[in-house]
């Protein structure tokens, strides 16, 4: 059975990830996007390296900070799923993942106010 290109993606990337060049260049790049993502400004929780132009696509860029930046989970997913040919949501997830984490950034509440809210 053929390989998917999300699985495609995950091959080619995975060969970079490895290794001290990879650690020190993805600590470069956590730096320099003030240890948030990129697209969402999300700062808690794991943030991801991701490849702007995919690794399969590009390999001579594999570990260039100029293609890298910081993503987490959900914002990195998004992008992929794009990528791979899906349509993005149908709305503005992104956008409202914005505003949350403006507000939470803005106003930490603990999760016990929360809930009492």
């Amino acid at each position: 059975m053929g390989m998917s290109k999300r699985d495609e993606y995950h091959r080619h990337s995975k060969r970079v990830t490895r290794g001290p060049r990879w650690k020190s260049i993805r600590m470069a790049v956590l730096e320099r996007d003030g240890f948030k993502c990129v697209d969402c400004g999300k700062s808690r929780g794991r943030l991801e390296c991701d490849h702007v132009i995919p690794v399969r696509l590009r390999p001579d860029l594999a570990y260039t900070p100029e293609n890298l930046a910081m993503r987490c989970p959900s914002c990195h997913a998004a992008k992929t799923r794009i990528e791979v040919g899906n349509k993005p949501p149908s709305y503005d997830r992104r956008g409202w993942r914005r505003a949350v984490n403006a507000l939470m950034a803005d106003n930490p509440l603990s999760s016990k106010e929360v809930r009492d809210a």
